[in-house]
């Protein structure tokens, strides 16, 4: 693989996740030290006054959301931790094709004496790395925090890596459907549209899925079913550990999958110039 095509990668994507890796670690302990503020009993008084629907909506019991573990699992699904591991797969994935399209770069990256799919395929290795460090960079963040504030009844390191993991496998899994949705079209704003609209579209499936009965079956229609890092945080390890893996597997496959086929398309479509 030529190795003009790892510097332009490497290049292109560390702004962005040295920017990302230092707002999610610094979020990580702003979120712990906001959440050693709150006494045990105040969080289950107010859980006590939630309807009935949030436990449901959650995934996991609200008691287990009350102890130290339970409010620091919350920041593997926070908005703020998503917004910018979304914002990392999108950048990442759009910016493969239709990204180098729109910056007119694209008829010069496809002179260098290597196969199109290896374009597609650097730009994934990047950013998996990249996602995984974004992940543990939430992980690193909890840890100072849990290091600097006094929770006493909050679990060990170790117990938090399933959610770490569960996050790297879904911002990897969205940054090769966005890499799909790139490698077939030519505009890079679009391609985010088209992708950002997927993670809504799924986040909103996932929630009928979960909150209403008969519609159960929805869940199979959604790309982040299998992303629920609070219930691997929080349930009993015998069961998470066969949880971790299945729903590991299936976003890491979904993501590799999308990857291939951008490398197919990319590979045998034409490479229009920039407008």
């Amino acid at each position: 693989m030529n190795a003009a095509l790892w510097r332009k990668a490497i290049r292109d994507a560390w702004l962005q996740w040295a920017a990302s890796s230092v707002l999610l670690i610094l979020f990580g302990w702003c979120f712990v030290w906001l959440m050693s503020l709150f006494r045990p009993g105040m969080i289950v008084a107010i859980l006590d006054y939630l309807p009935s629907f949030v436990e449901p909506l959650v995934g996991v019991p609200l008691a287990k959301l009350a102890t130290a573990t339970g409010r620091i699992s919350v920041l593997y699904v926070h908005v703020v931790t998503l917004l910018v591991c979304l914002g990392w797969a999108i950048g990442r994935g759009s910016d493969v094709v239709s990204g180098e399209i729109s910056r007119g770069t694209m008829d010069l990256l496809a002179t260098l004496p290597v196969r199109r799919a290896w374009i597609v395929a650097t730009s994934a290795v990047v950013t998996a790395v990249g996602s995984l460090a974004l992940a543990f960079s939430v992980w690193l963040g909890s840890l100072a925090g849990m290091a600097t504030v006094s929770l006493p009844d909050a679990a060990g390191p170790r117990q938090f890596l399933p959610g770490v993991m569960n996050l790297f496998s879904m911002t990897f899994c969205l940054a090769g459907i966005t890499a799909l949705l790139s490698a077939c079209d030519r505009s890079r704003w679009r391609t985010v549209l088209l992708a950002g609209g997927l993670f809504v579209v799924s986040s909103i499936v996932k929630l009928v899925a979960r909150l209403w009965a008969p519609g159960f079956w929805l869940r199979y229609l959604s790309v982040l079913t299998p992303f629920e890092p609070q219930k691997l945080i929080l349930l009993d390890p015998e069961v998470t550990r066969r949880m971790a893996w299945e729903y590991n597997a299936i976003l890491l496959t979904m993501g590799v999958g999308a990857y291939g086929m951008a490398a197919v398309v990319f590979s045998r479509r034409d490479v229009p110039t920039a407008y």
